[in-house]
């Protein structure tokens, strides 16, 4: 009997499970799970009846989400997730539907829509994807980006607040959630590049500032728009204003529902909510999940397991079982007279600096080294002035993989992959040198990176795509992983989400 549901092929011996035919199938389906043959077929009828009553469920639940419940954000409906079903003879398999709520398909990280490159944003001098200031204190983020010349070019700013799914909110005005002398805020700090082979001007300013300061929290998002013959946006900036109205505990375990101490770990929390006046817990509160600040495999909206008197409870959901991944990969390259760590070559190509990254192997075990969850850090060799002497390199990437993989793509990824999985960040499969391969204009530093393998049916840009590690980079569970809690409270009559809570929990090293 066929395989009855769609799914990666794995050719590359990664952490899952090996099949007679020596394919390995990876933990991600989209449907009723793989199944295998019986060993006599005798159970190949109620199989298909199974399958078939699974298909017609997603496919009018995903129908009614659409079109009456949520149209303004996409959700993914996942059967069986993270289950291998398996029909051994004389057993029968009680199926269980779950529906997990994911993130909105708007994007949620920081994106360049054109015209600039190296779009940044810090917080105490850190990379940060999200970042997440605290409503009421002095906490600032720097934003920062280059545009490609040294022609003048005026660049302003512009502040919206949006709900809990990335989307305007549309009951409050503008003077109701910011404190600003003008709507457009021009960015006068600006330094052109020096000693560099590409010419760039470098802009930066921080925020909030004297000109414009939120005044509630929840979620936002600064556009940054070329002031030239008329308004043009280049860039986006998503971030988060944050109460300290709830108090969040919990703790990242590897005895999860899925599996002990193997390829995932599990988000269990707490939320007091004895500071809000809360009329049900379970439908007020609303927790966003996010593993090292990805989006793309974040879990939103998953239900409460328990409610008590002082607040909710997440401890055997299931939909907080994440893959554990690997530690990042990483390079670093400071001069263009020298390779750098893991840089096999780097020269000059007329007209660009080019760095080739040694080639990369899929990894089938777990690396016990120091890595930084994904960031990156601009810097030179001198270490001076990072912003305006250092240089901008085409820098080549390559990933071996004898054949490529079935149905699928591969991206590269890392806090610092602006717009999340999209197509700027795809690698093309190279039959030649049976290598994935890509080529991507950066600036001189350190980055830690890893390789997303996404279905080939995703549409693009999706920075909440269905995304694997498990073919390129493995799942341990020793894997050191960041996982950030976002806790938003949707209060009866009130016209915008508050962000009432945060929190980051650490896995660390076993």
């Amino acid at each position: 009997m066929p395989y009855a549901a769609r799914t990666f092929l794995c050719r590359q011996g990664c952490s899952s499970r090996i099949q007679p035919q020596g394919i390995c199938m990876t933990e991600v389906q989209k449907g009723p799970g793989f199944l295998q043959q019986t060993s006599d077929g005798s159970d190949e009828l109620s199989v298909c009846i199974l399958i078939l009553c699974c298909k017609i469920i997603n496919f009018h639940l995903q129908k009614y989400l659409k079109r009456k419940l949520f149209p303004n954000f996409a959700r993914k409906i996942i059967f069986f997730r993270h289950l291998n079903m398996t029909y051994p003879r004389h057993r029968l398999f009680a199926g269980i539907i779950l529906l997990v709520s994911t993130c909105p398909i708007s994007a949620q990280t920081s994106r360049i829509l054109g015209g600039i490159a190296t779009l940044r944003t810090e917080m105490g001098g850190r990379l940060e994807a999200l970042p997440v200031l605290r409503l009421g204190t002095d906490e600032t983020m720097e934003v920062s980006f280059d545009e490609m010349s040294h022609d003048y070019h005026r660049f302003v700013y512009r502040l919206e607040h949006l709900d809990r799914f990335w989307q305007p909110s549309d009951g409050l005005f503008f003077t109701e959630y910011a404190d600003a002398t003008q709507t457009e805020v021009p960015i006068e700090d600006y330094t052109e590049s020096r000693n560099v082979t590409t010419l760039y001007t470098h802009y930066s300013f921080a925020f909030p500032n004297a000109d414009m300061r939120p005044l509630v929290s929840g979620n936002y998002r600064l556009t940054i728009l070329a002031d030239d013959d008329e308004l043009r946006p280049v860039a986006e900036v998503h971030f988060c204003m944050a109460e300290t109205a709830v108090g969040i505990s919990g703790e990242v375990t590897t005895d999860t529902e899925t599996d002990y101490n193997a390829g995932h770990q599990q988000v269990k929390f707490s939320v007091d909510c004895t500071g809000i006046p809360a009329r049900d817990y379970r439908e007020d509160i609303y927790a966003v999940v996010l593993q090292n600040d990805r989006w793309d495999n974040a879990v939103c909206g998953a239900k409460p397991t328990t409610v008590t008197v002082r607040g909710v409870e997440w401890d055997h959901q299931r939909a907080l079982v994440f893959p554990a991944g690997n530690e990042y990969r990483k390079f670093e390259q400071l001069s263009p007279r020298y390779a750098g760590l893991n840089v096999e070559s780097v020269g000059w190509f007329d007209p660009w600096l080019h760095a080739t990254i040694a080639t990369d192997e899929i990894r089938r075990n777990y690396l016990t080294y120091e890595d930084q969850n994904g960031t990156s850090v601009i810097r030179n060799t001198d270490n001076m002035e990072d912003a305006t002497e250092t240089e901008y390199m085409i820098t080549h990437f390559a990933l071996h993989v004898p054949e490529p993989f079935e149905d699928a793509r591969v991206y590269l990824n890392g806090r610092w992959t602006t717009g999340g999985i999209a197509p700027q960040w795809e690698l093309s499969y190279n039959a030649g040198t049976q290598c994935y391969e890509g080529a991507f204009v950066l600036k001189q530093g350190y980055y830690d990176y890893q390789y997303l393998v996404i279905p080939q049916s995703t549409r693009l840009p999706a920075p909440s795509a269905l995304s694997l590690t498990a073919c390129t980079e493995g799942d341990f569970y020793q894997t050191e992983n960041d996982y950030r809690i976002l806790v938003y409270y949707s209060q009866p009559g009130a016209r915008y989400d508050r962000l009432v809570g945060t929190a980051l929990l650490k896995k660390g090293a076993q």
